[in-house]
């Protein structure tokens, strides 16, 4: 019988450390004490291991280090990176119909991963240092999304291995309107992974740590964990559990988190309100008021734009979205965070950040894919100042 190939996680058992730590030596991303690495070594010696040629032809952070990206403002992103099926259709079909799809692409997706390379893809003079905390398997996909993130300037922490031990996976429904149906598989990342692979230090730069929503019950402890160590703490509502989706639980988190970017579908829901846009808006202002102290509050508008509630209770932002063909809106609230905290994170005022980051998001919704377009700063500069001739 053949000899099962040994995987990173073996090695990871043997040495008596997380799967992390293992990929921090193979790639030479972090400083290891001399007794992990002797341990490491011996594992690998004994197992015989060798790292997939995908893994091998990766870049690494040492490559990135030497690009000298420690002065830059550091975000650490924890949550999902997946493989996304694009499935184009003209209209959800009803139950027990079989239609036929235009095309069936694979993409690279994930909300964490959207983020984190739209944050990446900004670029010179907002450029960052980006890490994404996620679980992968041991499978080629795995290897593939790896390598397309350090592509896109994105380093990968693989902190985790997923329960399949392959790469998650979800399917993404888009209808000829642009809407569509995103159905994926359960994904996990807790405070125990981050506290397991990550020594959280103060740094001489700015840092965020960015969580998801659906991560942030088992999140918690790292929020004040990274607060002590100076870091500012962002999060994305989107997935957000049913049980955290309640007025008393939403207050007490904009008290915890220094940026909270939630979508007008989900403040409606917490809150029942069934009013008009522009009454939902001063409703959400009113409420947010009674909330002292409290961080930054950035509620999205889909093709309407965002409005801002800055944590100081200053007068409202409100940003326009661009008047565009949408194609795919999947991940446009994703690409508006990560262009907004690669603003923010540099010092830009919160309505130069969001002003940007609705230009970025509507850029995103003209193609297929959340990654499909990836805005540089200067063409959202230029989107910007072709706009403003266009309005004059």
């Amino acid at each position: 019988m053949l000899r099962k190939r040994p995987t990173i996680a073996d090695v990871a058992r043997t040495a008596g450390v997380s799967i992390g730590t293992v990929s921090n030596f193979i790639n030479g991303t972090a400083a290891l004490k001399d007794g992990t690495r002797d341990r490491i070594e011996k594992a690998v010696a004994a197992l015989m291991y060798r790292p997939s040629s995908f893994a091998r032809s990766l870049p690494g952070r040492a490559a990135q280090r030497v690009k000298n990206v420690d002065h830059l403002p550091r975000l650490l992103v924890a949550g999902r990176v997946s493989i996304d099926f694009l499935c184009r259709i003209e209209v959800l079909p009803h139950r027990d119909d079989r239609i036929t799809a235009s095309h069936i692409e694979k993409a690279l997706g994930g909300p964490a991963a959207n983020l984190a390379v739209a944050a990446a893809g900004v670029g010179s003079p907002y450029e960052l240092d980006v890490e994404l905390a996620t679980a992968v398997g041991q499978d080629a996909e795995s290897d593939w999304a790896m390598v397309e993130l350090s592509k896109l300037g994105v380093h990968a922490l693989p902190i985790r291995s997923t329960p399949n031990n392959r790469l998650s996976q979800a399917i993404v429904i888009i209808e000829r309107n642009g809407s569509r149906t995103i159905i994926s598989e359960p994904f996990e990342l807790g405070e125990v992974d981050l506290t397991a692979n990550l020594d959280v230090q103060p740094e001489q730069r700015p840092a965020c740590l960015h969580i998801e929503g659906f991560h942030y019950e088992t999140m918690t402890a790292s929020i004040a964990r990274f607060h002590q160590a100076g870091w500012k703490v962002s999060l994305h509502s989107a997935g957000l559990p049913r049980s955290a989706r309640k007025p008393e639980v939403f207050a007490q988190m904009v008290k915890q988190i220094d940026l909270t970017f939630i979508n007008d579908v989900m403040i409606r829901e917490i809150y029942a309100f069934g009013t008009r846009m522009a009454t939902m808006i001063d409703e959400v202002r009113q409420m947010l008021s009674r909330i002292k102290p409290r961080g930054t509050v950035v509620l999205t508008l889909g093709e309407f734009g965002a409005v801002v509630f800055p944590a100081t209770g200053g007068p409202q932002i409100e940003v326009p979205a661009l008047t565009v063909n949408r194609v795919d809106a999947t991940g446009a609230g994703d690409s508006f965070a990560g262009i907004f905290l690669s603003l923010w994170l540099h010092g830009a005022s919160l309505e130069t950040a969001a002003r940007y980051a609705a230009i970025g998001a509507s850029l995103t919704t003209t193609v297929e894919g959340a990654q499909g377009y990836i805005a540089d700063f200067a063409t959202l500069k230029a989107t910007a100042s072709a706009n403003v001739v266009m309005a004059s």
